[in-house]
């Protein structure tokens, strides 16, 4: 896909051009915004905070694209395409590494947050292991529809060749 192709696509659809812009500012602002934290942290604590708020940010975004993705791939593009099974199974496969990955975290967490925060330590775990437990559940309970309509899809292309 060459550039103006892809302008093309971007000016067919403004609305959704902007709200995927405004959605991209706000993830970023959000991450720099825990970076910043994780650099100006005056303890372990809040060092370690940010860095839970920045995981769950990423993991967050991570999820609801792959959700989105698959969305768009059916309904927006309305052709069948294989990508919307493996994209189905790199959500189950990210959904199993997000929570090794957040077991090391917390891990991490534990070891060097002091001991005067210690009563703190368990809304961090929260943190880390529900934030982006609502877009796994949204993919996992809409998923199914999608596959189903990604497989009509091809059901109508099988038939109209």
């Amino acid at each position: 896909m060459d550039f103006k192709t892809f302008i093309r696509n971007l000016t067919k659809n403004p609305v959704s051009t902007i709200l995927l812009l405004i959605m991209a500012v706000i993830v970023s602002l959000s991450v720099i915004g825990d970076i910043k934290g994780m650099q100006g942290a005056t303890t372990n604590y809040e060092y370690c905070q940010n860095l839970c708020y920045l995981v769950e940010n990423i993991s967050r975004t991570y999820f609801c694209c792959i959700f989105l993705l698959m969305a768009y791939l059916t309904y927006i593009n309305k052709q069948y395409s294989k990508w919307c099974i493996r994209l189905f199974y790199l959500l189950g496969i990210s959904a199993l590494v997000y929570f090794v990955v957040a077991v090391r975290i917390y891990d991490h967490v534990f070891n060097l947050v002091e001991s005067n925060y210690m009563k703190k330590l368990p809304s961090m775990a929260g943190t880390l292991f529900v934030g982006p437990v609502n877009w796994i559940i949204i993919g996992y309970f809409f998923v199914p529809k999608i596959l189903k309509d990604a497989q009509k899809l091809k059901e109508e292309q099988d038939l109209t060749i």
